[in-house]
């Protein structure tokens, strides 16, 4: 899934743990069964392709602005003889090749503190909604506090544009979304990284070496993202339709 992990069992796989985070997110919305699914910022498309074989959708679309993603994606959905999925190159801030309400649902897990201009995000999702449509955006928040020019300068550099809960609740309003739950789930996803040296231990083993290199990336990486979250960052889920 490549993104944060949610806890539910103690004895649950990193993969198991981000599956737990989809899981969490699409249970948050109307039954998906037989409807549309819009993915945005879909990566290289397993959560797409997982939704479409646990949630049953009729049709779901992954749209990434990484042509390699979307490779990888299509690939993976042909191997599998999926025909009720495609994927394909867009901007979240411009999503001119999808037509207006086209999509009963829009998801976008973990991509939106990419966007420079989430404003133009907000509005697309409501442009590709069906009258009525549900979006469900999990994305990560900054704390308000100042910033230090040298964390600007690093975000920037990063690509990471973090907005507010405040900056986020009143661009929702002015496009017209009504927010059914901002919900913070950042207690959950630093229970789930907590549970990492029980995952290291659990990985296929290779070499001394390049265990040892795996092994010191990954507890750097993710205690880097426990204390981000503890100090300066928020997980939120926020859901809701079109007013």
């Amino acid at each position: 899934m490549l993104h944060y992990p949610y806890y539910v069992n103690e004895d649950d796989s990193f993969y198991t743990a981000q599956k737990n985070l989809t899981d969490y997110c699409i249970n948050q919305l109307p039954p998906v069964e037989g409807r549309t699914v819009l993915e945005i910022g879909c990566g290289n498309g397993v959560q797409s392709i997982y939704i479409l074989q646990k949630f049953a959708p009729s049709y779901v679309k992954g749209v990434d602005l990484n042509d390699a993603n979307i490779a990888i994606a299509r690939g993976e959905a042909e191997r599998l003889g999926l025909k009720e999925i495609d994927f394909e190159v867009g901007d979240a801030q411009n999503l001119s090749e999808i037509p207006d309400g086209s999509f009963d649902f829009v998801v976008n897990i973990e991509s939106a503190f990419h966007y420079p201009d989430k404003p133009a995000f907000l509005r697309e999702v409501r442009r590709v909604l069906k009258p009525g449509g549900h979006f469900l955006i999990a994305d990560i928040l900054k704390r308000p506090r100042k910033s230090q020019r040298l964390r600007r300068s690093w975000k920037k550099n990063m690509h990471l544009n973090h907005w507010t809960e405040e900056a986020y609740n009143e661009s929702l309003s002015r496009t017209g979304f009504h927010v059914e739950k901002f919900e913070d789930i950042t207690d959950n996803v630093i229970k789930g990284f907590r549970r990492y040296p029980f995952w290291l231990k659990t990985m296929k083993k290779r070499n001394v070496f390049s265990d040892s290199v795996m092994k010191t990336f990954y507890s750097v990486n993710v205690e880097l993202n426990i204390r981000l979250l503890h100090k300066r960052r928020q997980y939120v889920i926020i859901f809701g339709k079109q007013k």
